[in-house]
């Protein structure tokens, strides 16, 4: 692969022999280096540079050799702008070219450009900035500027000198912010482990396979169903947090993101956790018949939480200002980190939650752990609910926007069977809450018979909910509590495949939690397409599943064929749907990962 090209632009300040060491250092950050001296020379070679991202560096730049790093090696954003420096991704050189043919000349003073003269790469951001979106970023306390003469060269310097690089290259790659586990029990060490990594060449997302792999093997000693074999799970899954901590810190730390390691980051999590489940489960699956239950129903809670979250954030994201009741709670708070991080513990953040996790595992039962995790879950979902529904009620009048409308929309998973009836049928529905609400009630009833009359009227039910269900995604969803949807369908379908399991077909329970957590991956998914990109998953994949209501009645249909039918042909759809989301998951990531490197055909021809 080649190499990412660097161009030096900007008048010559000396005129002293040899290249300038700015061009040393980029070498070093891994850039093939161009000198070039004006606009119509820069757009030449820009489009004869090798796909991928391009920097743009004045010549007369001095700075520590990680402010340079920050500057022109973040992948984050299509444009990133410095002191002296600008790095513009492979998908915004069309902007870039745009903007060199109206940039003014460094020595012009505005105005047409003459023709020799030297490129302003401070104002050719500014410029920039005007057709995309350009991140600034600030070297402080590193240092970096321009030196026109010798003496401002030695100022620079001198003041490099002061800097202790190396303790604040080290001290910035440790997150800021986290929560009180993570801070004093991972944090005071994990940014160590990732300078030892980094000078050892191994990369984040090495570290994040790493993690994963430590923590199916924390399942797998679970799996033995032993005293010892939980205690050595809970370190192995202890260690996985720490190697999922430090796989940011060597990210931050060798500032090397991308898009797909952040995918890999987030789909690991999820993984690591159900794993765990799967294998505590499994070790005790013999001697407690209820188990499996359990560890679904402690899985789909915590999609649930998550997908609560996730759904309020889409449609709070852009808001200029926050609630009253969440600003008279703000200022209670304000004062004392030791509340932050009480608050933050209420809701269970991962860092807490894996403590616990550790703790349960390492010194209870399987049967505890999830019972623990259930009851907690339950409070931190109560909590996180109440707070979001009483600062809704301001928007009973005020919707939220069109755009959270549209995330709202993406995030519901509806299917075919919804698309007909809400295109079909005339008329305006109750308020998507509401109706959800009856559809919840409707689908409760229908589960709660079964013990009496059989599966046979869990049809009706279901029949009813996709119906339901079918209004209250018709309408506009940014209606001041239309936030609630997603986490009400996770839990519709969760709750569903695994009350029939445990009702009908005992032996299904295994399946069923497979189940929930194929459809969960399938679910967090979405959510982090639609956070990066703005993407979700193509139509087809919708149609081929049946979105969440169309699997709903396949499964309330296989209740209806009989024990023995229900059980294979849950085995079959889950493996079917095992296929189709994470065959289309990873396509899709690194379909997308490789656009953004610029490595695709159509890049490399642009």
């Amino acid at each position: 692969m080649a190499l990412p090209t660097a161009f030096l632009v900007g008048p010559v300040a000396s005129a002293e022999p040899g290249e300038e060491p700015v061009a040393g250092q980029l070498r070093a950050l891994g850039y093939d280096v161009v000198d070039t001296s004006t606009a119509p020379d820069l757009v030449t070679a820009i489009s004869a540079a090798p796909a991928g991202p391009v920097a743009l560096v004045d010549r007369r730049y001095v700075g520590h050799l990680h402010a340079l790093r920050r500057a022109v090696c973040d992948s984050r954003p299509d444009a990133l702008a410095g002191p002296g420096t600008l790095r513009v991704a492979h998908r915004a050189r069309p902007q870039l070219v745009t903007a060199l043919t109206s940039v003014p000349a460094a020595s012009s003073g505005g105005g047409a450009r003459p023709s020799g003269d030297a490129i302003d790469v401070g104002q050719l951001a500014d410029v920039l900035a005007r057709r995309i979106d350009v991140t600034r970023l600030d070297p402080a306390p590193l240092v970096a500027g321009l030196a026109d003469t010798a003496e401002e060269r030695a100022a620079l310097q001198a003041r490099m000198a002061a800097v202790d690089e190396e303790r604040v290259r080290l001290t910035t790659s440790v997150k800021s912010g986290d929560t009180a586990f993570t801070t004093f029990a991972v944090r005071p060490y994990s940014g160590h482990i990732a300078r030892w990594l980094a000078r050892l060449g191994v990369t984040p997302n090495q570290v994040t396979v790493a993690s994963l792999l430590v923590a199916l093997g924390a399942a797998a000693s679970c799996a033995t169903g032993t005293r010892l074999g939980w205690v050595l799970g809970a370190l192995l899954f202890h260690l996985s947090f720490v190697l999922d901590c430090v796989d940011g810190d060597l990210a931050r730390y060798t500032v090397r993101f991308s898009q797909l390691g952040a995918r890999l980051d987030l789909t690991a999590d999820r993984i690591k956790e159900y794993a765990l489940f799967a294998g505590l489960a499994l070790g005790v699956a013999s001697t407690d018949g209820a188990i499996w239950w359990l560890a679904g129903a402690a899985m789909a809670l915590q999609t649930l939480r998550h997908h609560m979250h996730f759904a309020w954030d889409a449609v709070t994201a852009g808001l200029d200002e926050a609630p009253p009741l969440a600003a008279q709670v703000q200022a209670r708070l304000h004062g004392g980190r030791w509340k932050v991080w009480l608050r933050r513990a209420i809701v269970l953040p991962q860092g807490e939650r894996s403590a616990l996790i550790c703790l349960l595992v390492a010194f209870t039962t399987p049967r505890t752990v999830f019972v623990v995790l259930l009851a907690v879950g339950v409070l931190a979902a109560a909590y996180a609910f109440l707070g979001r529904l009483l600062r809704s009620l301001r928007r009973v009048r005020n919707p939220w926007s069109k755009t959270a409308g549209r995330s709202l929309g993406a995030m519901v998973d509806v299917g075919p069977v919804g698309w007909i009836v809400h295109n079909a049928l005339p008329g305006r529905s109750l308020p998507a809450p509401l109706t959800t609400f009856i559809a919840l009630i409707v689908l409760a009833f229908s589960l709660a018979v079964v013990p009496t009359v059989g599966g046979s009227w869990v049809i009706v039910g279901v029949l009813w909910y996709a119906l339901l269900v079918s209004f209250a995604s018709r309408q506009p969803l940014n209606g001041w509590a239309d936030w609630v949807l997603p986490p009400s369908f996770r839990s519709a379908e969760y709750t569903l495949v695994l009350a029939l399991a445990a009702l009908l077909e005992p032996r299904a329970l295994p399946v069923a939690f497979l189940y929930v957590a194929v459809c969960a991956f399938h679910h967090y998914d979405a959510v982090y397409r639609l956070r990066a990109d703005g993407e979700v998953p193509p139509r087809w994949l919708v149609i081929a599943t049946g979105g969440h209501d169309g699997r709903m009645l396949v499964v309330a249909l296989l209740a209806l064929l009989g024990d023995s039918a229900f059980y294979l042909g849950l085995i079959v759809l889950t493996a079917v749907l095992a296929v189709l989301f994470v065959g289309e998951s990873v396509h899709a990531t690194l379909q997308a990962a490789r656009v953004a490197e610029g490595r695709t055909a159509q890049g490399a021809a642009g």
